[in-house]
Formats: C-alpha cells, structure tokens, sequence
C-alpha cells in the first residue's frame, strides 16, 4: 500500500507537478506530472527525498555582532536603531557627590539598556537606561526589576547626563565602557527623592553602607519582570 505524504503546488515556470508515495514496504516513490500526465518516476532512499526537501527550505541565521561582557539582550529594529541590555555585578568603587570624593559606594546589581542610531558608519548611543537587580536571584525573564537607588537616573529608567554628549562608537562591543562614565559622573540630588526604600539622604545612604554590600530590602519595585522591562524600554507594549 502506498501514500500520497507531499503535492506541492505545480511549478508555474514548467507545469510540473511532483507527488511523493511512501510504502509500507519499500523504497518512496516519486512521481512526475505535466498537466496531469505522468511523465515519469523514480524509487529513491528516504534519506535522499530528505535532503533534497531540506535543501530547498529556505533558512534565515540572526547572526549578531560581538556584543560587550554581561550581554543579555541585542535586538535591531530597522535598519538603523539597536538595542543593548547588560548586566553589570554588584560591587563597591569611589563615588563623586558634587565636590566630595566618597570611597567603598556599593552598587547594587544593574542592567543597562542601550538605543543606538547608526549614522555614517558609527553608532550613536542616543539613550542610556538603568535598572536594578536583586543580588541572588538567578537571571531570567521573570526577575523582578528595581530601580537605580541613587541619582541622575529619572523615572523613566533613563540617565541624565547633565550637559555631557556621549561618544559615538564603531563596534557594539565598545559598550562596556559607558558603564564606566556613569559610574564615574557626579552625584547631585537629582531624581533621588524617590529611588529606594531607605528614607535616608543620598550622603547618609552611602556613609552607613560603606565598605558594605547594598542590601536588596532598599531596593524600591517597579513593578516589571526583566522581560516586561525591556519590552517597556524598546517599544514592544
């Protein structure tokens, strides 16, 4: 007994139909057709009928750039814009507020997110976003997002730079060095008021913590998953 497993439509450049008939016992058969005439067959092994339909499916690859360490996220929308999401680890360094230099800050674990606009061959970082994360919960889409418990990032996730224009880069890997210029940025008391739970000033918040870890029951809700969060950012709901 054999059975008809694949008619694809005729081929409008010949009029030729192929049919494919498995049997129980035995090799397929396929089976040629022009305007419903058979014109011929043939008995092929099924790994020969295999490849030859794999072969002509058609495959798109996502094929990425080199992306910066602590990459969790690239997304191209267009031709022009990208998005970038790393993770930067907990960890203590000087911190900058107004004229005083503060030593062993602790930042809490952060995500940053990226937009660019490629223009003439290089990218523009055309907005910077940072968020937080609980210390150990193991990454994934559901982690809870807090936000940035210090100062000049606003509500919105995204970072004042004050009157600073960021550089253009080349390469998206060159990212990894943005983290740097924020952290090293001056601390105002812009956009503190309501960043963390502590109900401490942004001095008193950091001279209790110092040489410390920051402790995750400061960390105020924003009330998205990680997932949420970057689809909130990058336009997708």
């Amino acid at each position: 007994m054999s059975q008809v497993v694949a008619v694809p439509e005729t081929d409008k450049r010949t009029g030729v139909e192929v049919v494919i008939r498995l049997r129980e016992h035995g090799l397929p058969i396929v089976e040629e057709y022009s305007d419903g005439v058979k014109t011929g067959e043939g008995v092929y092994t099924h790994e020969t009928i295999a490849h030859a339909v794999l072969g002509s499916l058609e495959f798109q690859s996502v094929i990425t750039p080199i992306l910066p360490r602590g990459a969790i996220f690239y997304s191209e929308a267009g031709k022009m814009k990208r998005y970038c999401f790393l993770e930067v680890p907990p960890h203590r360094r000087r911190a900058l507020y107004h004229k005083a230099v503060l030593e062993d800050v602790p930042f809490p674990r952060l995500v940053f997110g990226f937009e660019l606009m490629e223009r003439n061959k290089k990218l523009d970082i055309t907005s910077v976003m940072v968020g937080a994360l609980e210390d150990q919960v193991i990454l994934n889409e559901e982690s809870p997002v807090y936000r940035y418990p210090y100062t000049n990032v606003q509500d919105s996730f995204q970072v004042c730079w004050g009157g600073h224009k960021l550089p253009s880069i080349e390469r998206i890997s060159q990212l990894s060095t943005i983290p740097e210029l924020f952290f090293n940025s001056p601390n105002s008391d812009c956009y503190y008021s309501s960043a963390n739970n502590s109900k401490m000033s942004y001095r008193e918040l950091v001279t209790k913590l110092k040489g410390k870890s920051f402790p995750d029951k400061y960390l105020k809700p924003t009330g998205y998953t990680l997932q949420q969060w970057i689809d909130h950012l990058i336009g997708r709901n």
